[in-house]
C-alpha cells in the first residue's frame, strides 16, 4: 500500500499538473468566445472522443493485463504488437474523420465551415492512443520522473499554443484545435522516445490472439462508458441549444476536478489491483480501500457543490455563470467512477470481461430513458440528474455482478452513508443560491462529518498502511 500512496501521489502530481491547463485555459477561451463557440468546441471533442475507442479497441487493457504476466522478449512482443494494432485501427479513423468531415460538421456542428476543424482535429486520434500506450508503459515500468515530463511538455506547449493561435494570431475555433494537435504531436514524440527501446519490429498471432480475447468483451463497456458520458450532447442539440452545450461544457470542464482523483486512482490502484490478485488475503485488502475512498471524494463533491458559484466566478466571465447550478452534480457524477473502480474486482481478476459490458450496455438503456423522460420537464438539470441517476444504477449493478464472480465483502452501509450528504448538496445547488454566510456555516458542518468519519476508520488506515 506504500507503493499505491507513492503512485497515487505521483501520478496526482501529474494529471493535477494536466488538470490545471484546462483551469488555465477556461478563462481564456471563455473571454474569446461565447456559449455558442465554445459548445462547438465541446461537440468537436466529443466527436473526437467517441472515435479514439474504435482506435485501440481497448486492447491497451491487455497490456496492463498480462504486463507482469510476460518477461523478456515476451514483453517486448506484448508492447510491439499492441503498438501496430493501436497504429493501425487509429490511422484508419484518421481517414475516416477527415473523408466525412464536411457531413458531420454540417450534421452536428451546425455550419460546414468547421469542417476544417474536424480535419485538423483527425490527427488527435493517433496522437492521443500512441501518447495513452507509452504513459501505460512508464507508470507500468516506475517511470515516474519521464511520466511527469511527459505531461509537463504537454501542458506547457498546448498553453503556448493557445496564447499564440487564440489570442496573438486570434484564429478562432481552429486555432484551439490546431495549438492542442501540435501539442500532442510533440508530446507523443518524447513518449515514443522513451519507450523505443520496448518496441520490435515483430508481431506474434498468438499474443494478438491473447489480446483480443482480452480486450473485445470489454469493448461495449467502453462504448458504453462514453456514450454515458457524451450522448446527452446529442440529446441537447435536438431539445436544447448549442448555447446550452457552451455553459454545460464549462460545467463539466470545472468538475472535473474530481477526474484528477479519479485519473491518479486508475493509474495507481490498477497495477497494485492486479498484483495483489496473487495476495491470499486479498478479500481482506480490497473491502478496506471503498470506505477510505468514498469519504474522501465525497468531501470533495461536497465542497465544490458548497462554492460552485464563487469557483465558475473565478475562471469564467458573466455569461457562463449559470454553469455553477451543474457544478455539483457533474462532480458527483465522475465521483461515482471511482466507487466503481474500487468495487469492479469480479470481472477483472476471473477474466470474465464481458460482463463489464453488460453493465455498461444497461446502463446506457438507463441513460437514454432519463434522458428521454427528463430533459423536457428539466433541461440541463434534468441532463445531471439522469447522469447521476445513471451512475448510481451503474455502481449498484456492478456491486452485484463483481460479487457474484468474485465475492467480497463490502461495506454498504459505510458508502451509503458517505454518499448521503455530498448526494443532497449536489441536488440542491441546482435548485437553491445560498449567501457566503450560509455556505461557511454549511462547509464547517460538513468537514467535521467527514472529518469525524475519517477518523472512525482511522483503524482501516492503519492496516493499509502495512499491506
Amino acid at each position: 500500500m506504500k507503493n499505491f500512496i507513492k503512485s497515487f501521489l505521483a501520478f496526482g502530481l501529474a494529471t493535477s499538473i494536466e488538470k490545471l491547463l484546462g483551469f488555465i485555459l477556461l478563462p481564456i477561451y471563455t473571454r474569446h468566445f461565447n456559449s455558442i463557440e465554445y459548445g462547438v468546441i465541446d461537440m468537436i471533442s466529443v466527436i473526437g472522443s467517441i472515435l479514439i475507442i474504435f482506435g485501440t479497441l481497448q486492447i491497451e487493457t491487455s497490456l496492463q493485463r498480462y504486463y507482469y504476466s510476460y518477461n523478456g522478449l515476451r514483453k517486448n512482443l506484448l508492447i510491439s504488437n499492441v503498438y501496430f494494432l493501436v497504429f493501425f485501427f487509429s490511422f484508419i479513423l484518421f481517414l475516416i474523420l477527415v473523408f466525412l468531415s464536411n457531413p458531420l460538421a454540417e450534421w452536428f456542428l451546425g455550419e460546414v465551415e468547421y469542417s476544417s476543424a474536424l480535419k485538423i482535429s483527425s490527427f488527435q486520434i493517433i496522437f492521443i492512443n500512441l501518447n495513452m500506450l507509452g504513459l501505460v508503459i512508464l507508470r507500468y515500468e516506475k517511470q515516474n520522473v519521464k511520466f511527469l515530463i511527459a505531461i509537463i511538455i504537454k501542458v506547457v506547449t498546448a498553453l503556448l499554443f493557445a496564447l499564440l493561435f487564440v489570442v496573438y494570431l486570434n484564429l478562432g475555433i481552429n486555432g484551439v484545435i490546431l495549438g492542442q494537435t501540435l501539442s500532442l504531436f510533440i508530446t507523443t514524440v518524447f513518449i515514443t522516445f522513451s519507450v523505443r527501446n520496448y518496441i520490435i519490429l515483430r508481431v506474434s498471432k498468438i499474443i494478438n490472439r491473447d489480446l483480443f480475447q482480452f480486450a473485445l468483451p470489454q469493448l461495449p463497456a467502453r462504448i458504453g462508458s462514453i456514450l454515458i458520458a457524451q450522448v446527452n450532447r446529442f440529446f441537447m442539440l435536438g431539445y436544447l441549444t448549442m448555447a446550452s452545450i457552451g455553459i454545460y461544457s464549462v460545467s463539466l470542464k470545472l468538475a472535473s476536478s474530481i477526474q484528477i482523483i479519479n485519473t491518479a486512482f486508475i493509474m495507481a490502484w490498477r497495477p497494485i489491483m492486479i498484483k495483489l490478485f496473487n495476495v491470499k488475503n486479498n478479500k481482506e485488502i480490497f473491502p478496506s480501500v471503498l470506505p477510505i475512498i468514498s469519504l474522501i471524494v465525497f468531501l470533495c463533491v461536497s465542497l465544490i457543490s458548497i462554492f460552485s458559484l464563487e469557483i465558475v466566478k473565478l475562471f469564467t466571465t458573466k455569461e457562463f455563470y449559470p454553469a455553477n447550478k451543474y457544478l455539483g452534480g457533474l462532480s458527483l457524477y465522475f465521483a461515482l467512477f471511482i466507487v466503481k473502480e474500487v468495487i469492479d474486482i469480479g470481472p477483472v481478476i476471473t477474466k470474465n470481461t464481458k460482463y463489464l459490458s453488460y453493465n455498461f450496455m444497461w446502463s446506457i438503456l438507463i441513460n437514454i430513458i432519463l434522458l428521454f423522460a427528463l430533459i423536457n420537464i428539466w433541461q440541463i438539470e434534468g441532463v445531471i440528474l439522469s447522469m447521476v441517476l445513471t451512475n448510481l444504477f451503474l455502481v449498484t449493478i456492478t456491486w452485484f455482478t463483481s460479487n457474484r464472480l468474485y465475492p467480497i465483502h463490502f461495506r454498504i452501509d459505510k458508502f451509503i452513508f458517505a454518499l448521503i450528504p455530498a448526494l443532497i448538496l449536489s441536488m440542491a445547488n441546482m435548485v437553491y443560491q445560498t449567501n457566503f454566510l450560509t455556505k461557511v456555516i454549511t462547509c464547517t458542518i460538513v468537514i467535521f462529518f467527514y472529518g469525524i468519519m475519517l477518523y472512525r476508520n482511522r483503524d482501516i488506515l492503519q492496516m493499509l498502511k502495512k499491506i
